[in-house]
């Protein structure tokens, strides 16, 4: 007997009216990563069109406005967001915030979001894709290894605010 569910893999449309389960799932997920989650920029993340956010939803893919409306909180096992930069001469993508529910490890649901996300950067033109990962997580540099990442090394800069 397969107990894996049914978990499909979509992107948000652009512009969606955000469902208040939609924001407290992405702050459900995003403790996982963060002390202090806040997913306020949700909104405005969809609404631009460089911004893909890609989540896993335990059930059938929502086909409408409605359905995007109803999907309960609990639904949501996952999420990654793939942000487009285009350059001069091409495309690249970085892939941040790949964030799989604790109920869902372990049964796929990472390498569906980091699949969708390449699936979808591909047809926007994309032939790279970066992520950074903490040392500190083994499971998912295993996961990006599995989908085909490759460690680059290379000193990593950020200037804070």
């Amino acid at each position: 007997m397969n107990d894996t569910p049914q978990i499909s893999v979509v992107r948000v449309p652009t512009g969606l009216h955000i469902p208040d389960a939609m924001r407290v799932a992405q702050n459900r997920l995003l403790a996982r990563f963060s002390s202090a989650p806040t997913a306020d920029n949700l909104q405005n993340a969809v609404n631009n069109e460089n911004t893909l956010l890609i989540v896993a939803i335990d059930g059938t893919a929502p086909q409408s406005e409605d359905d995007w409306q109803n999907i309960p909180t609990e639904a949501y096992a996952g999420t990654l967001t793939l942000l487009l930069l285009q350059t001069p001469w091409q495309t690249i993508a970085h892939i941040e915030e790949v964030i799989v529910d604790e109920g869902h490890e372990g049964k796929g649901v990472g390498k569906q979001l980091m699949q969708k996300a390449i699936e979808l950067g591909k047809e926007h033109g994309v032939k790279m894709f970066d992520l950074t990962s903490s040392p500190s997580k083994v499971a998912a540099q295993a996961l990006y290894e599995k989908v085909g990442f490759k460690k680059r090394e290379t000193n990593n800069w950020r200037y804070e605010v």
